[in-house]
């Protein structure tokens, strides 16, 4: 009990330092597009070279299983005196999202709009950038790889023993392989001074993603298609003083076909795009509110059932016009920082379009889907921590003063070390 009292002490003493992480821009509920933190470099690979100096370890989230999507990785910008430009590393537990740092992080708002890939065998993902006068390049190679192979054939669900198996098998033989696929990825991204108050940024990720499933028989299943990419851009202009103008972009796509053993192809696909903007203010020393819109799409097309949906043939689309967000970070002194922020479909739909039937059949959903996340942190020395708290900790708060439980306290903790 004490030691979670000295946990929670501990975790609020969030600092002011610049320097942020995943944690902080999911305790505030928004996307990484419409603020300045160093994991915007994920996306807009450019922004590798405004990052510094530092060390990030990705603590995890809070399971039942224990913590999970764990990593640590470092961004150095002075190596050999910064003359061959800025590297960094990320070592990971698992394959974040598309464009993102994390798992629990999606590229797009709404039930469709994140990754439909896992994969828990991440091999490496590198970044370079260099700065050209007031222009920036950015580069990425990332890559996720698992295979088995067998003489003596490998048990799985169904009648067949599998000879060769190259998908992320490790989250188990009945997992669809479709959704989880190996990836070798490339990405680069370019940020320039258009003029003294703005800055833009432009980025392109691609990633070719594959798997394939053989029988002893000698059948064969594959994906029918492997190309993934991200197109996005944003600016920064300052208005005023205290205020900040970021508009963004963003188009996603992820070919989820596949193909049988008989060379029949299913085209399936899930495209995503968004448009919106936020202002960002700051408020006294150096308090900041978020307040921005986007309107965004995400449509599946699919010719067999890969969203388990009750049909083969048809589409699901996603609509948002507006989803609204508004995030507050407040430091209340010079040791405590406290966060929270909300989005909101203010007009959303979901269409289903299910073209097997005849006629053809057709649903619409409109609804208004809210979400809400508290954060705080702390500074221990050089040591910046940042947490995602349980929801139920302002009503609830420690055990030792209610008698709730709350559990877990924080839902994800990350660490930074600037140097």
């Amino acid at each position: 009990m004490f030691k979670c009292f000295a946990l929670f002490c501990l975790i609020l003493a969030l600092p002011v330092a610049a320097q942020a992480q995943t944690s902080r821009v999911e305790g505030m509920a928004i996307q990484g597009d419409y603020i300045k933190d160093y994991t915007g470099m994920y996306t807009y690979t450019s922004s590798v070279n405004n990052v510094g100096n530092l060390v990030y370890g990705e603590l995890g989230i809070n399971t039942v299983a224990g913590p999970l999507d764990r990593a640590v990785g470092a961004v150095i910008g002075d190596l050999w005196e910064g003359k061959y430009g800025t590297w960094a590393i990320h070592m990971r537990e698992f394959t974040p999202q598309l464009g993102q740092g994390d798992v629990t992080s999606s590229p797009s708002p709404g039930a469709f709009g994140g990754d439909p890939n896992s994969n828990t065998n991440e091999s490496f993902d590198l970044m370079w950038g260099r700065k050209f006068g007031t222009t920036s390049l950015g580069l990425r190679l990332n890559r996720s790889y698992a295979r088995s192979e067998s003489d003596v054939g490998i048990a799985a669900p169904g009648p067949l023993l599998l000879s060769d198996i190259k998908w992320d098998f490790e989250q188990g033989l009945g997992t669809d392989p479709n959704f989880a696929r190996n990836i070798l990825g490339f990405g680069g991204g370019l940020g320039f001074e258009m003029s003294p108050t703005t800055n833009f940024e432009l980025s392109v990720l691609y990633q070719s993603r594959t798997y394939t499933t053989r029988t002893e028989t000698g059948g064969t299943l594959e994906d029918g298609g492997p190309a993934t990419y991200q197109l996005a851009a944003r600016a920064f202009w300052q208005w005023q003083p205290n205020i900040m103008v970021i508009p963004a972009f963003k188009w996603s796509s992820f070919d989820l076909s596949t193909k049988d053993s008989t060379g029949t192809t299913n085209d399936n696909s899930l495209k995503s795009w968004q448009v919106g903007a936020s202002g960002d203010w700051t408020l006294g020393s150096n308090d900041l509110f978020i307040l921005g819109a986007t309107v965004a799409q995400n449509k599946v097309d699919q010719q067999e059932d890969i969203t388990s949906s009750g049909f083969a043939n048809g589409t699901i689309t996603e609509t948002f016009t507006p989803q609204i967000f508004a995030a507050l970070e407040t430091h209340v002194n010079n040791w405590l920082t406290l966060r929270f922020g909300a989005n909101k479909g203010a007009w959303h739909s979901i269409k289903t379009e299910n073209n097997s039937a005849t006629p053809a059949e057709s649903e619409r959903i409109k609804d208004s889907p809210f979400n809400m996340s508290l954060g705080a942190g702390v500074k221990v020395g050089s040591l910046q921590l940042d947490a995602v708290l349980n929801d139920n900790l302002p009503q609830n708060g420690l055990y030792l003063f209610s008698g709730a439980v709350t559990d877990p306290m924080f839902s994800k903790v990350t660490a930074t070390y600037s140097f």
